[in-house]
């Protein structure tokens, strides 16, 4: 799948992702009442954890992300439970951190049944979100999904996930309008700053990485109250700022648009003056996570506009490492 057919697939990969997930979890024993859960994976697997730690926690669950390299050389832990996250379920350091870890039980939230991971955890959520494109695009916002609803599951609560994928049609086309407007500006930018809250850690991050893996440019990811203690120091017309959120995220926008940067504001406020900031308004989900979800869209949709202009194909990756994915059988 092509990385624009895979964009434009996301919400009817939602809606099957979100049914085939509801089908499988009556069948996803609870987790004991204070059991510390590990959330762990590398890459885009990663980020999808940190939001969806923030999350459960919300929800009353003890959960925790780490980055699946961390844990791969000592099998000392401070786990309980551990949701292992791979799409391909084939991530060389996710399936060794799983291997080495010594927990009361393992389940790998993956999209292929027969994969190295599936087959090394106790248990399988099956994500079941089709085909993907070579820089992700279903499976990253299918496993945001996924990993909601099994925290919905586990905190014994019940949100109307079947929204989702409505919303997320309903992103794309004026998204792309926003994006249009900026993509220039950014594709010129020496440095783009993605900011966002610790609530959208996941956008900050799989937002710098798909901007760097579809359209070479080069990003850097931060939490939006860490970013105004330092980090925003080099801001001039040169740097290009990708803003998401409502509070102080709406400030920060206005006050680097007004530095001169280009500047790109997703929120779902309603924001009458951004100063020169272009402002994409996204529809509000019905939770944090699920807000991850509509808040990549118009950053992969951006990410796709640049590497048009760069005349990129986005298929695949230049510098291919031969020891990051297990090898398919």
């Amino acid at each position: 799948m092509l990385f624009p057919e895979g964009i434009a697939a996301q919400p009817e990969s939602l809606r099957r992702s979100r049914a085939a997930v509801a089908d499988q979890l009556a069948d996803v024993a609870a987790v004991p009442d204070g059991a510390v859960i590990g959330l762990i994976g590398v890459g885009a697997s990663e980020h999808a954890a940190r939001s969806t730690a923030w999350q459960w926690r919300r929800q009353g669950l003890r959960a925790f992300a780490v980055t699946a390299s961390d844990l791969t050389s000592t099998t000392r832990h401070a786990f309980d439970v551990v949701v292992a996250i791979s799409e391909s379920g084939r991530s060389v350091e996710t399936l060794q951190a799983a291997e080495l870890l010594d927990v009361t039980r393992s389940l790998a939230l993956v999209n292929a049944a027969d994969s190295p991971l599936a087959q090394q955890c106790d248990s399988v959520l099956m994500i079941d979100s089709g085909e993907d494109s070579p820089v992700y695009t279903t499976g990253y916002t299918a496993t945001l999904q996924a990993l909601g609803q099994l925290g919905d599951h586990w905190s014994g609560q019940a949100s109307p996930w079947y929204e989702l994928a409505e919303q997320a049609a309903a992103v794309l086309d004026p998204a792309t309008t926003a994006v249009e407007q900026v993509a220039g500006r950014f594709d010129d930018a020496k440095l783009v700053d993605v900011v966002a809250s610790s609530a959208a850690s996941a956008t900050a991050g799989e937002g710098a990485l798909i901007l760097r893996e579809a359209a070479r440019l080069r990003t850097a990811g931060h939490e939006t109250r860490n970013y105004l203690h330092g980090p925003m120091e080099p801001l001039d017309s040169d740097i290009a700022c990708l803003v998401v959120g409502d509070g102080r995220e709406v400030r920060l926008a206005r006050d680097v648009a007004r530095l001169g940067c280009p500047a790109l504001l997703l929120t779902t406020e309603a924001v009458d003056d951004a100063a020169t900031a272009v402002v994409c308004r996204l529809p509000r989900a019905h939770s944090p996570l699920a807000q991850n979800v509509l808040d990549i869209l118009p950053i992969q949709l951006l990410a796709w506009s640049v590497a048009q202009r760069r005349g990129l194909p986005v298929d695949g990756f230049r510098y291919h490492q031969d020891d990051t994915k297990h090898e398919k059988r």
